[in-house]
C-alpha cells in the first residue's frame, strides 16, 4: 500500500521533469538555407543552421536540432554511407547578435563521449572544432548568454 505521502512527493519531480521537455521542444528548432543543403538529408553541410530560444544556462545538441550527422562526412551519391569519410573538422560561425558558446562532443568509439572545451564567439566570429586523435565528432552543443535566439552556421567540413 502506497501512502499519500509518497504519492505527492512524486509529483514535483515529474512536473520538472515535463517542464523540461516541453521547454526543450518548445525553444528548439533547425533550419537550412534554401531546402536541403548538398550534403544530403540528416547529414552535415555547409549552410546548415542551429538554432535555440533555450534559457542562459542550458545546451543544445547542434548535431539533433539542426546540424543532422557529425560523424562522417558523403558526397552527395552515397546514401548508403559505404564511402564515407571521418569528419576530422567543422568550421562553425555565430551569425546572430549575441555572444554564444560552442563545444564539440566527441569520442574513440560509440559508447565513449568527451566534451572540449567552451569556446566564446561573439557575432560574426567563427571557430573550427577539431577534436583530434582519430576521434568521432558526435556533437556540437550551443549555449545563448542571453534570453534572445542563439544561432550557429556551419561553414565548412572536413
Amino acid at each position: 500500500m502506497t501512502s499519500a505521502r509518497r504519492r505527492t512527493a512524486r509529483w514535483p519531480a515529474v512536473c520538472a521533469w515535463s517542464a523540461v521537455a516541453a521547454l526543450t521542444a518548445a525553444g528548439c528548432w533547425s533550419s537550412g538555407r534554401g531546402g536541403e543543403p548538398a550534403g544530403g538529408f540528416g547529414r552535415v553541410a555547409a549552410g546548415r543552421v542551429c538554432r535555440s530560444e533555450l534559457p542562459r544556462g542550458m545546451e543544445l545538441s547542434c548535431g539533433t536540432y539542426g546540424f543532422g550527422d557529425l560523424r562522417y562526412v558523403c558526397s552527395a551519391a552515397d546514401h548508403d554511407g559505404a564511402r564515407c569519410v571521418r569528419i576530422s573538422q567543422v568550421t562553425v560561425r555565430n551569425p546572430g547578435r549575441s555572444p554564444v558558446y560552442v563545444s564539440w562532443i566527441a569520442g574513440s568509439r560509440q559508447g565513449v563521449r568527451e566534451q572540449g572545451p567552451q569556446r566564446a564567439l561573439g557575432p560574426g566570429d567563427e571557430t573550427v572544432l577539431r577534436p583530434g586523435g582519430g576521434r568521432l565528432l558526435f556533437d556540437i552543443t550551443l549555449r545563448g548568454t542571453d534570453g534572445g535566439p542563439s544561432r550557429l552556421e556551419v561553414v565548412r567540413v572536413r
